[in-house]
């Protein structure tokens, strides 16, 4: 959720069809919005919701029923480019049949007990060819039975299968699409020290070619596919099982741009490659917000947090982009001795950020907190946000600094404001808005931000579900807190819809 400069309140979740699960399943991407949102009460102002429509992922249908055989994106994050006056999303993208399970326990009602995970092969599905990373395509699909099923696996994870390469960054053909090339010699295995592509080389250009949206055309003629759960036929997609060329089965990550507040999207890269370890099987965006920095070095840099499986854990980092998206880092994992998951940052003073982390340990406090000092690149050691020591609550956190300064309780000062908003515990229960100012650290060494709690208010009762969320400030002043909970205790009640509150003053 991001509040524009424009006075445009814009919101965004996953859309998920018949369960509340995570892909592999058919999700897409919705959005809504509010403009001049400062003018109207809570509930009033808004236009109707929306599927994105650069991220809808057509090859099933938006007929209820659990769909592990589809395409989707998932877990986006949201950020207002105040340099390039535009919002840009950066999300999850899975093939079909991808996603952190290949299989979901789907209850009858909808709500999901775990599932099969996925084996999660190394490598990001590019190959370096030419002196340029181009995403390797396949004209076989090689697929696994499982689940009584024939066929329903996706198993394009072998490099050796691959005989075909998207040139995403090259040059156009006449008509403006990504050419698609021949590729001379057989790729070789991922490893966790990398992988030598200098066995191949460019062949020749084939008849196919991809456009923006990475549709297919062949010989210059769209290609299509019927769409599961209706009579329809839709642009093939690279994406799709029905597509004649498969790309890699892990994770990729693409950007989206709007220049409206939200109004229309325009599909922009593929970036997974730019930042994804050579040792890691996935590399995952933490949803909510990303943010830009304001101040400092790095004034103008757009900072996404971001979480990815290594051979010692999950790690917690950043990737960040001086260019608005063009080009890519990633920052150096976060120093921990536990699994971390997903993060939000904040810029608590100028130049100055702030990580607050979920965890699962059974100790360590309920939300960890580690500073950065050169832009999101490297972290300090991760303490307890609040002080405690309890087990963490194993759910995503979500922080906005706010715009006005509140007095701290033990100096008097205005300060720099921040809400951190989290489940109380791993249950999932009991949303807390928790609000501290920020203090200059006086000491030589260590961070130099501290952070003073000021109070910790209640969002749901103790009992009431409590999950994802996001904040956002109008510009009236007024503090928003989109979130997930449920009228009963079942996910399957409550992920019908999302809840919207504003915050006590």
């Amino acid at each position: 959720m991001v509040s524009t400069a424009n006075d445009t309140l814009v919101i965004g979740c996953d859309a998920n069809r018949a369960t509340t699960g995570d892909s592999a399943d058919n999700i897409d991407a919705l959005i809504r919005r509010k403009p001049n949102a400062s003018r109207y009460s809570i509930s009033d102002g808004w236009e109707a919701p929306s599927l994105i429509k650069p991220l809808e992922m057509r090859d099933y249908s938006n007929k209820y029923g659990y769909a592990p055989a589809s395409s989707s994106v998932i877990d986006g994050a949201i950020i207002e480019d105040s340099v390039r006056h535009r919002l840009m999303i950066v999300i999850d993208l899975w093939a079909w049949n991808g996603g952190v399970f290949e299989h979901l326990n789907v209850s009858p009602d909808g709500p999901v007990n775990g599932g099969r995970p996925r084996k999660f092969p190394l490598g990001d599905g590019f190959a370096t060819v030419a002196g340029r990373d181009m995403l390797l395509l396949s004209t076989h699909n090689v697929t696994g039975d499982a689940d009584g099923l024939r066929g329903n696996i996706n198993l394009n994870i072998d490099r050796s299968q691959f005989d075909l390469v998207a040139d995403l960054d090259g040059p156009r053909d006449k008509h403006g699409r990504i050419q698609i090339y021949e590729l001379i010699g057989i790729p070789r295995p991922y490893t966790t020290a990398g992988v030598d592509d200098s066995n191949l080389a460019l062949g020749r250009r084939s008849r196919y070619s991809l456009d923006d949206g990475f549709n297919l055309f062949e010989a210059g003629i769209p290609l299509y596919v019927f769409q599961h759960g209706s009579a329809r036929i839709t642009p093939m997609r690279v994406f799709y099982k029905d597509s004649i060329l498969q790309v890699f089965n892990t994770n990729h990550i693409v950007e989206i741009y709007s220049y409206d507040d939200g109004r229309t999207w325009n599909m922009g890269k593929l970036v997974t490659r730019q930042f994804r370890p050579v040792d890691s099987r996935y590399t995952l965006v933490a949803p909510g917000r990303s943010i830009q920095i304001r101040a400092g070095e790095h004034a103008g840099r757009i900072v996404v947090p971001t979480y990815m499986m290594l051979p010692a854990g999950i790690s917690c980092t950043t990737v960040y982009t001086d260019d608005g998206g063009e080009t890519w880092q990633r920052g150096t994992p976060m120093p921990a001795t536990i699994d971390l998951h997903e993060s939000a940052i904040t810029e608590v003073l100028p130049g100055v950020l702030r990580s607050f982390n979920r965890h699962s340990a059974s100790s360590g406090g309920k939300v960890l907190t580690a500073e950065s000092v050169d832009g999101g690149h490297s972290w300090s050691t991760l303490t307890s946000a609040f002080g405690d020591d309890d087990q963490g609550v194993a759910c995503q956190v979500s922080a906005l600094m706010l715009k006005q300064t509140i007095a701290s309780p033990t100096t008097g000062e205005q300060l720099p404001a921040l809400i951190v908003v989290s489940a109380d515990d791993r249950r999932r229960r009991h949303g807390i808005a928790h609000v501290a100012v920020v203090h200059r650290s006086s000491r030589t060494f260590g961070p130099r931000s501290e952070l003073e709690w000021v109070s910790h208010a209640d969002i749901t009762s103790p009992q009431t579900l409590f999950a994802y969320s996001s904040i956002a400030q109008l510009s009236d002043g007024r503090v928003l807190v989109l979130f997930e909970s449920s009228p009963t205790d079942s996910w399957a009640d409550g992920l019908q819809r999302m809840y919207l509150q504003e915050l006590a003053s």
